[in-house]
């Protein structure tokens, strides 16, 4: 049986990234052929293949009316997506009735979808890590200066991701709790890691003492900015399993998240401030169309100036944790056996 997974390789996603570890670990088990989603609307398959569309949503609606024509010729479709919010819209519940089943990253997504009314199957397959992060020694060759000014000035750095959608993953509560920390310590400094910088932003969180960097990193340089930060500010809205907290957090540093979404499934209580529900998550989204939760600001920094104060404690509870529940479950080697046995069911 052949399966054909399809998903965006013209462009650098997150689904992409995401996608081409999964494909990696199937092909220890099936034989898997890449499909880029762009070729999706002029496929003619002929060997009634298993397609796996990932993300679903994204690549139905483009390929819209060809939906019709493509699926007799195939064996059936899986989707793998999220759910960026506690619903999902009536579109997207009906684009899943194409499909033999889907495949969500979390058990707050898997909910969302049940909520929302979805009706097939609805697996859940976290995402994993390579070996790298649980292997790797601590070094510091491409952020040399900030590790020697941290160690020469005794600076305790934060971290904060945001690739794209700022709201989504709580840029401007990141501001709020940094303004905050610095009335109070001005050894604690924000990095924030984007990839491009605007300018009046860049300005806000210099004038804050922050730092900024920007531009793609390759995976040693990701986990080098890893090393080198203490906390990281998790305080997305929403998402389905937000994978930059579960690699921070397996480097070593305390992910301060909210004490609702997907996140809670695998990081430590002791990581997570209290929450609030926010309306929306992504406004006038056609996909993810309910609401959010937002980390109560006060409390978050209550908690990291306590995080600051305690910081050796914390990061050996960390590493305990991290032995004892992370770095046996959430490999890509055990996610991809997950994987492939679900995927063995349809075929």
């Amino acid at each position: 049986m052949v399966v054909y997974y399809v998903y965006p390789q013209w462009h650098k996603v997150s689904f992409g990234i995401i996608a081409r570890k999964h494909i990696r670990e199937l092909r220890k088990y099936i034989r898997l052929y890449e499909v880029d989603e762009l070729v999706l609307p002029h496929f003619v398959p002929h060997t009634r293949p298993l397609l796996i569309l990932h993300p679903l949503f994204y690549i139905m609606t483009r390929i819209g009316k060809h939906a019709e024509r493509l699926i007799p010729r195939t064996r059936g479709i899986i989707g793998i997506d999220v759910a960026d919010s506690d619903m999902i819209s009536n579109l997207a519940v009906s684009i899943t009735n194409y499909c033999k089943a889907m495949i969500v990253p979390s058990k707050w997504a898997r909910d969302a979808y049940r909520r929302s009314g979805v009706t097939v199957p609805v697996h859940v397959v976290p995402h994993g890590l390579d070996s790298i992060y649980f292997e790797k020694p601590k070094e510091f060759i491409h952020f040399k200066e900030l590790y020697e000014m941290k160690e020469d000035k005794g600076l305790v750095y934060l971290l904060f991701f945001c690739w794209h959608s700022a709201y989504r993953k709580g840029l401007d509560l990141v501001l709020k709790v940094y303004q905050e920390l610095r009335k109070r310590r001005k050894d604690v400094v924000l990095i924030y890691k984007c990839m491009h910088a605007d300018a009046r932003l860049a300005m806000t969180i210099r004038r804050q003492g922050g730092i900024i960097i920007s531009g793609w990193l390759n995976e040693e340089q990701k986990i080098e900015l890893y090393d080198l930060c203490d906390i990281y500010l998790g305080f997305s809205r929403g998402g389905g399993f937000e994978l930059n907290f579960l690699e921070a957090l397996s480097r070593g540093e305390v992910v301060v998240a909210a004490d609702r979404g997907p996140w809670t499934e695998y990081l430590p209580d002791f990581c997570l401030v209290r929450s609030h529900p926010c309306p929306y998550v992504l406004r006038n989204n056609p996909i993810h169309c309910g609401k959010g939760v937002e980390v109560d600001v006060k409390h978050a920094v209550k908690k990291i100036l306590n995080i600051v104060k305690h910081l050796d404690d914390y990061k050996e509870r960390v590493r305990e944790y991290v032995d004892e529940e992370i770095s046996k479950r959430f490999t890509w080697e055990c996610i991809g056996r997950e994987l492939a046995n679900i995927i063995h069911k349809y075929l």
